[in-house]
């Protein structure tokens, strides 16, 4: 076990062991004001009389981005993508405990479009991509499967074509970034694997013995990763071979930071909405933004990727900001081979919700983050690493749209000749979905 994933271990049980347990959420009393995003528009739910067994999502995203300062030029850039996902589940609408057997089957596809400037950081002297979706343009299938779910939920089995994440590695807490180091896996980026929006034909079978327990297991071809994604026209990834294969334990203990279902009790003042007191007077619920707690451990093997350890937990904080918050960390480290760009990656952040009493529902997001480098892998300099920092502030605008201006700080930028100045670049992400 080599020093980054040592630390891993130690931080994950050290956040799991020093943080307060998460205070109790408050059902909803009669006549008991609370707070929820409101409907907004596009609207929420279903835009089409679709039928009952049938769920259709639209999501984009937009990410402008410019750099005035450090790097190799000041630049800007805009990347957008566009997501669409079709469910059919005979069982959706109906009482698991009143299932037949086609109600346990759901088929699910999801396309996604990627437009705008994929080479920003390259061209500003970054290694790792400032923006999560920046991507070749073009359409690219990221799921098209086939799922049985038992009646209890005990037993999920999927296959068809599928990407690594969700199922893996991704935690919900990453999702509140736009740096790509931070959002989604743990900036794993061994050519072949089929993260998201990449995808190979595979299979996820999880075994949920407790409702805060789980363990997964899920097999990929990397031969394919490739051909899938040149079917509807977008740009392949590097070339894998052969196999990977994923083994990863997940505990979600409510303890340590309550589901996010569960309202956060505050108390209205005169200058807007503060945690709840003693000696509170106009007590309120208010909808829950944050990720429930999250301890997950795992490991992966392939052919053409090499092997790797990764894990991260997500927990209450305790801390007297705003009406609650979570501490994060995580880490992988993996072999040093020849298609991997970083072999070690460590990072950690603190995410708050309604951290000003006017802006409940709003959530500050900070992480920091260092990747090692393998030498020669892409630069003509020997840097052994890039590090990058993010401070973001998501303006929660309705249940479908979100505003969220980004602030990222580059260290040590490695996609250059040479030394370059560190990176200071701004930007916002917007988003809707219905």
């Amino acid at each position: 076990m080599n020093q980054a994933l040592l630390w891993g271990v130690l931080g994950s049980l050290w956040l799991q062991l020093a943080a307060p347990p998460a205070r109790a959420a408050e059902p909803a009393a009669p006549g008991l004001e609370r707070l929820d995003l409101k409907e907004g528009w596009p609207r929420g739910g279903q835009p089409l009389p679709l039928p009952a067994w049938t769920q259709l999502h639209l999501s984009a995203i937009g990410e402008p981005m410019l750099n005035p300062v450090g790097g190799s030029s000041s630049s800007a850039s805009w990347s957008g993508q566009t997501t669409l996902a079709l469910e059919l589940n005979p069982g959706l609408k109906r009482n698991p405990a009143q299932w037949r057997e086609i109600d346990h089957w759901k088929l699910k596809l999801a396309v996604n479009q990627y437009s705008g400037d994929s080479l920003y950081s390259e061209r500003i002297g970054a290694l790792f991509p400032l923006q999560q979706i920046a991507y070749p343009s073009g359409l690219l299938p990221s799921e098209l499967s086939l799922s049985r779910s038992s009646r209890d939920d005990n037993l999920q089995v999927k296959a068809g074509i599928l990407s690594l994440n969700p199922s893996f590695i991704a935690a919900p807490v990453f999702n509140g970034y736009v740096h790509s180091a931070f959002n989604n896996t743990l900036n794993i980026s061994a050519s072949g694997l089929p993260i998201s929006p990449y995808a190979s034909l595979g299979g996820v079978v999880q075994l949920k013995p407790t409702r805060e327990l789980s363990l997964r297991y899920g097999w990929f071809d990397l031969g394919s990763t490739a051909t899938i994604a040149r079917w509807l026209g977008g740009s392949p990834p590097a070339a894998g071979s052969g196999s990977a294969q994923l083994l990863q334990l997940n505990w979600m203990p409510a303890k340590l930071g309550a589901p996010p279902e569960a309202a956060l009790p505050g108390c209205r003042t005169g200058a807007g909405v503060v945690r709840r007191h003693a000696a509170c007077r106009r007590p309120v619920l208010v909808q829950n933004q944050l990720p429930g707690s999250l301890i997950s451990i795992g490991g992966y093997g392939s052919s053409a990727a090499g092997s790797g350890l990764y894990g991260s937990a997500t927990v209450a904080a305790g801390l007297p900001i705003g009406l609650e918050q979570r501490l994060w960390l995580g880490g992988a480290s993996s072999t040093d081979a020849p298609g991997n760009l970083s072999p070690t990656f460590m990072a950690g952040g603190l995410v708050v919700q309604g951290l000003l009493p006017t802006r409940p529902l709003d959530v500050l997001v900070l992480a920091a983050g260092r990747a090692s480098l393998r030498r020669g892998a892409v630069t003509a300099w020997p840097s052994a690493y890039e590090a990058m920092i993010e401070l973001g502030y998501q303006l929660k605008l309705s249940r479908t749209m979100a505003l969220q201006p980004t602030l990222q700080w580059i260290l040590n930028p490695s996609a250059g000749a040479g030394p370059l100045p560190d990176i200071l670049a701004a930007g916002v992400q917007l988003s809707f979905s219905f």
